[in-house]
Formats: C-alpha cells, structure tokens, sequence
C-alpha cells in the first residue's frame, strides 16, 4: 500500500546531530538528507503510477459529497427555524395557522414527501380499526377513493376558501351521522388525533431525521385547526378546551386516544372485513410477484396492534429484520448519499380558473380525477403503476373525472352532486371561524 511504502522509505532516515542547511545561489536552502529525496521521487513515483493519487481523489471527492448533502439537508430547517424564529418550547405557543400550514407544506411536499404520504394512509389504517367507524365506513364508504382527503387539507391555505369548501363538504357528510349518534365526538376526536400522531410517530422512526419541535408542532397546529372548524367539542371529551402549546395538546390527545384504542380498537368482523379489503387495496399496487414479499413488509409496518385488531398474521422473524434493514439503508442513502428535494412534490392541482375543478397527479390503482395527457400517461410513475397491474390517466374514460372534481362530487355515491345548498352555509359558517393567527397564545387559563 502507498502508505506502507511511505513508512518503510522514511524509516531508513537515522538520526543525526544536526548538519547545517546547504544552500545554492540560485535555488536557497538545499535538503542535505539523499533519503528525502529519494523518498520524494519514490511518492512521486506512486503517484504518476496511480496508486496513491486516484484513490485518495475518489475518497475526497466522495467524503465532499457526503458532506455537501448534510450541510445542503440541515440547512433547509436551520432555514426555516430562522424564517419563522420558532426556537425552543416557549415559542412555540405563539406559533400561527399561516405559519403552521407553511412549515408543514416543507416537510409533506420537500423533505418526506413519500414516508407522509404512507403515514397517511397508515393513520387511515388506524381509524378503519376502531369498531365504531368501521361499522359505519362498511356500510356507507366508497374506499376506491379512501387515501385522497388528506391531501386535500395539507394543500391549501387556512383561509383559503378551497380549504373552507373541503371542510364545509366533510361536514355536510358527517352531519346526519352526528346526529343520529352514529358518529360520535370521541370517534372524531380520534380520527384528528390519528391524522396528527401518526405521522409524527412514523417520520421519527423510519426518515433520515427525526422532527424538531417546530415541526411536530406545526403539524399538530394544522390538524388542531382542522378540528376547530370540524367543531369538535374537546371540553366534553377531554374535559378541557385550552392548552399552552401544539405539543401540550398532542400530549393530552396521545394519553386519552391510548385508552380510546383500548376500548374499541378490537378485532370484530367489520374490523377484520374492512382490514381484508384494505389490504388487498394496498397489495394491488404492487406487481404481482412482489406481493408475497411486499404483504409480510406491510404487516411488520403496521405494528402489533392493528395487526390484531383486523386479524392479520404475525410476520416472521426473518421479514423482520429484513423490513427494518430496508428501512434503515434507505435512511442512511438518503441521508448520507441523496441532495435534497429542490422541486416540491404536487399531489394535487389548484382550482381552475374557469371551472373550479381539482386535479389530482398522485394515485394508487386507479386515477381518479388524474388529466389524461401524454405526461401523465407516460411518465415514470405511472408506467410503474401499469406494470403493478393498475390503471392509467385515459383508462376508465369519463368514469374517472379526468378533468377534475368539484367538492360537491366527494361523498358516497349516494351524496354526490347533493347538499349543494347546505354545504354553502357551513361554508359560511366555516369561514366565520377561520383565522391565520394563533389558536394557543389566546387561550385563557382558569
């Protein structure tokens, strides 16, 4: 080795009393020692052989590398700490909706655009294993379309008006089951508690960083908004409607939805009927050669209890460890080896200028309100989409809404195109509450 070489010249240099410098008129001082040069000419040598140079290059160039993507990933949240001065805990009760919808935009569309997405769904997962909503969503869901509400609430402004009709539209859904009881605030109250936690949980786990205050805070902020407009009554379910912060909030939320999930996270047939259906959901967008491997992966994802509760098996120890170890040298590649994201993932289109219509360019199996153009038909995507045995923009013809949807067309099939008038006064009424300032800061303390 160079190195090796280098020691064994070096180590025929003896020392000596110590000799005056030589000196020649035109170039100074002259090394008096013939070892030194030898040893020089026999690095140089080496070098021109290629046995020293172009390894210590590629090591450099790679160590470089390794460190311009830490430096470029940790600068984009030291980046946003600065822009919104959400520094440490005590700031964090004066965060805002405006701010909170901001700083999560980063995180669900740049920095973990994939992972939030699959914490989604799993936190879907979640509230479909809870006997109550899973007796109502057998009967009344259309789950073809189960993973796309999220994105619609993480996309837009908080006082927005598209904001305002989606939340108005997932009220006017709710309403006639709240009524009759079929729906009750605790249900509620968990479905927002998983759409919060979740992600949260997931990201710190299995991304190449964990969350900052900041940024748990900013999610639970948005969701917290959400549910204020859902008029979620928190005082008769927690006993309290006032908190300090976002993370005080998530804490007391965490502690009851623990015994919440103790009481009805069981695994009755709805539960087991709805967990089957959405397995096979998730499964078929896999190629058909890779579902042997990718449904023990999924039952390792989705944790002990939710396997219990819709009855799936338990995976083997083998798929296991190779599960985490995936998961784990994703970490490490993104973390060490991949620049950050510079283009922001898009899951859905802004409204259009002259028909109002959503578009969405994100789907699992089949494309629903996807436009059918050569692009999206084409792309990387979507032919992988094709291979795993699922459907492209164009397939399906009209059925799928190609040019987009009105918030009149979500619901059950039974719902859609309805309740347009009464979905324009919770409109109003959803509008009269927003508000992109602080929903903490104000909060009286008894």
């Amino acid at each position: 080795m160079p190195s090796s070489l280098l020691r064994r010249g070096l180590s025929h240099i003896q020392p000596s009393s110590p000799t005056p410098p030589l000196t020649h008129p035109d170039c100074g001082i002259m090394d008096p020692s013939p070892n030194a040069s030898t040893t020089t000419s026999q690095a140089a040598e080496l070098s021109n052989r290629g046995l020293l140079g172009w390894p210590t290059l590629a090591l450099l160039g790679l160590a470089t590398y390794v460190a311009l993507c830490s430096l470029l990933r940790f600068k984009r949240i030291q980046s946003v700490r600065a822009r919104y001065g959400y520094t440490d805990r005590a700031s964090l009760a004066r965060m805002t909706n405006q701010d909170a919808h901001e700083i999560a935009e980063n995180l669900i569309y740049l920095e973990f655009p994939l992972l939030y997405d699959l914490s989604m769904r799993l936190a879907l997962f979640e509230t479909y294993a809870v006997e109550n909503i899973a007796k109502l969503l057998v009967t009344v869901s259309d789950l073809n379309k189960w993973d796309t509400l999220p994105k619609r609430f993480a996309a837009f402004p908080p006082t927005s008006t598209q904001l305002h009709k989606a939340i108005a539209r997932m009220n006017f859904l709710h309403a006639p089951y709240i009524k009759t009881g079929k729906i009750r605030q605790e249900d509620l109250l968990y479905v927002l508690y998983a759409s919060m936690a979740e992600p949260i949980r997931f990201l710190n786990i299995f991304e190449w960083r964990q969350l900052d205050e900041m940024e748990a805070a900013a999610i639970v902020t948005m969701w917290k908004y959400t549910g204020d407009m859902m008029d979620i009554d928190y005082r008769t379910v927690l006993q309290k409607d006032d908190w300090e912060d976002p993370l005080e909030f998530l804490k007391d939320v965490t502690e009851w939805a623990s015994e919440y999930e103790d009481r009805y996270m069981r695994p009755v047939k709805e539960v087991q009927a709805l967990g089957q259906i959405l397995m096979e959901f998730l499964l078929q967008s896999h190629p058909k050669f890779a579902r042997p491997v990718a449904y023990p992966m999924a039952l390792v994802v989705i944790g002990n209890r939710l396997r219990r509760a819709f009855g799936f098996p338990e995976p083997s120890l083998a798929m296991t460890v190779l599960t985490y170890s995936l998961l784990l040298i994703r970490k490490l590649v993104i973390r060490f080896l991949c620049l950050p994201r510079i283009i922001p993932v898009e899951y859905i289109s802004q409204p259009d200028k002259t028909t109002g219509r959503i578009k969405h360019y994100h789907y699992m199996k089949e494309p629903w309100y996807v436009p059918d153009t050569f692009w999206s038909r084409w792309n990387l995507e979507t032919l992988l989409t094709w291979v795993c045995g699922g459907m492209i923009p164009g397939d399906g013809g009209a059925d799928m809404k190609p040019d987009g949807f009105l918030f009149e067309d979500l619901g059950p099939k039974n719902k859609v195109g309805k309740g347009i008038q009464e979905t324009l006064e919770l409109e109003e009424m959803v509008r009269q509450r927003s508000s992109a300032g602080c929903p903490f800061a104000v909060a009286t303390k008894p």
